[in-house]
């Protein structure tokens, strides 16, 4: 293994293809195994009852950018009390998306899963170690198997490209 590992640092060092292909494939896979290690970790969040102020999207970079190719991102504040501390959170997701141009509507894609109960009180997950941080979407097993899935696909692509006949 250690062989392989510094024969393929050897083909990246003279810039040859499969050296660069392979330590640009571990680097997806760290990547990706990170977040998919992230999203295992915000399943276990506890949640808190809480009061949602606003929700909808903005223009990226705050508001009054005027203009209608300007990127639209999922936005959301609201209120919620752990262990009798109160927290605004304004995070929708662990994904992160913007829009622009015709394509802006799809910035309402996050919004639109948010359960809102029609007095305004909505289901918020926080960090346990770090109330401040929360999120009102929960990540779901789509999240999980679409890394995963991506996690198999960028192996399999080094794997077929190099390694299979």
């Amino acid at each position: 293994m250690l062989d392989y590992l510094r024969d393929m640092l050897d083909l990246a060092l003279r810039k040859e293809v499969q050296g660069i292909h392979f330590w640009a494939t571990v680097y997806v896979l760290v990547v990706l195994g990170g977040s998919l290690w992230h999203v295992l970790k915000v399943r276990a969040w506890p949640h808190a009852e809480g009061q949602l102020l606003s929700l909808g999207i903005r223009p990226l970079g705050g508001a009054g950018l005027g203009s209608g190719d300007a990127d639209h991102v999922p936005s959301a504040l609201y209120r919620y009390q752990v262990n009798g501390q109160e927290f605004l959170g304004h995070e929708i997701s662990v994904w992160k998306m913007s829009a622009s141009g015709l394509l802006k509507n799809a910035a309402y894609v996050l919004p639109r899963l948010v359960a809102v109960e029609p007095t305004g009180r909505v289901r918020i997950y926080y960090h346990p170690k770090h109330p401040n941080k929360s999120l009102l979407l929960r990540p779901g097993w789509m999240s999980l198997c679409s890394l995963t899935v991506a996690m198999g696909l960028t192996a399999a692509l080094y794997l077929w490209s190099w390694h299979l006949p």
